[in-house]
């Protein structure tokens, strides 16, 4: 086991290693000893606001639960009184805060309306918060045939929203005619803000995009747009994922709530053989709930399942996913992700006296498969703590 000295400044780690840094201390000191050092867990996909109906749509289908037109979550989120979501809001940030979950990305309903409710119940939240907006505007599958433009009022209300949130997350490209998603494009590049989309999802999305367009969906997006990050790529194509190599585009993988819906596992081993950049998140917290430690677990377990190979994929790389990768997914790698000179000190102290970690003999490895949140000491973020005690 490694020991070492880690020295805060001004919000950043100014130091880290085995010896002592040059600089004076003038500060508090604490003794670390047992503690282990980790980077703050980033859920890279998360709908915060759907913890109001937790698992209500068990056994549902994707459709039937979030499909933007009829699903369950439509229905309940526009029945919802906006001071039950706020509370259910607020809640599930403290919940994901107590998880080790420093930074998150919130794909936020409701356009404009939809991201003022978020930002009044987060308004107090300790974590890095980025909130995605999108429009309240959804086309029939008539309407997405015949390439109908956004109408100018929806044009209008996703501008101003852009202005007051982190960028646009978008829903299925099946939601949007080719034409709404070139403009949609556009607004977001004439205010400077990163586009995500999920893709991809399921075989059904698959199919109804094949058989509409005579492309899928990626390929659509592709076509279309200049997208950050796209999310799921559970049912890609081999030529889906050699277009997102090609333009260096990241992934967000959500496989627990993949899983729940029964549509499939993501190909993150062929996404990571041609170098595309995979990060985590937990998605919908009516299925989910926001636990990074889960996440990791249950990635990490499928992956050398499904591959029939126990090191298909190392702890180190799976860590990376809810870490480095998932900062760099969402714009903030220069900051956030690793313990490093220079970055944010965004950290999580680890019990390792703690019965499950105790002994450990790879300790990345157990961070990934044993770690819990009731074995963190103390969250920090910006150098200070806000969640435990050191």
């Amino acid at each position: 086991m490694d020991h070492g000295n880690l020295l805060i400044r001004d919000n950043e780690i100014s130091y880290i290693g085995q010896g002592h840094p040059d600089a004076p201390l003038d500060g508090v000191t604490v003794d670390g000893q047992g503690l282990l050092a980790i980077p703050g867990l980033i859920d890279a996909h998360i709908h915060i606001g759907d913890s109001v109906a937790k698992d209500i749509g068990t056994g549902k289908t994707l459709n039937e639960l979030v499909h933007p037109l009829y699903g369950i979550k439509t229905q309940i989120l526009s029945n919802e009184s906006p001071e039950l979501i706020r509370t259910a809001i607020r809640q599930t940030a403290s919940d994901m805060l107590g998880s080790g979950i420093t930074t998150f990305a919130d794909f936020r309903e409701g356009g404009l309306q939809g991201i003022k409710l978020a930002q009044q119940a987060l308004r107090n939240c300790k974590q890095r918060v980025m909130l995605l907006c999108r429009p309240k505007f959804t086309y029939s599958e008539t309407e997405i045939a015949r390439n109908i433009a956004l109408p100018e009022s929806v044009i209008k209300e996703t501008r101003d929203a852009l202005r007051v949130s982190s960028g646009l997350g978008l829903s299925g490209a099946n939601e949007y005619s080719q034409v709404a998603l070139e403009q949609l494009n556009n607004l977001a590049k004439q205010n400077g803000k990163p586009i995500a989309i999920h893709a991809a999802e399921s075989l059904d999305s698959v199919r109804f995009s094949n058989e509409k367009f005579h492309a899928s969906e990626i390929q659509r997006i592709l076509q279309c747009m200049t997208p950050n990050m796209i999310v799921h790529v559970t049912q890609a194509s081999s030529d889906d994922i050699s277009g997102l190599a090609k333009l260096g585009i990241g992934v967000i993988c959500c496989p627990r709530a993949n899983a729940s819906l029964g549509v499939g596992f993501p190909p993150i081993q062929s996404l990571l053989e041609r170098n595309v950049r995979v990060a985590l998140g937990t998605d919908n917290v009516m299925l989910n709930a926001p636990d990074m430690f889960r996440e990791m677990d249950y990635t990490a377990r499928m992956i050398k399942a499904k591959s029939l190979n126990p090191s298909a994929i190392s702890s180190t790389e799976i860590l990376k996913m809810a870490t480095a990768n998932a900062a760099h997914s969402l714009g903030l790698g220069s900051s956030l992700g690793t313990l490093a000179v220079g970055k944010k000190a965004d950290i999580i102290f680890l019990d390792l006296s703690a019965p499950n970690l105790r002994f450990s003999r790879d300790l990345v490895a157990s961070v990934v498969h044993r770690a819990r949140p009731d074995n963190i000491m103390c969250v920090m973020i910006n150098g200070e703590i806000v969640h435990g005690s050191l």
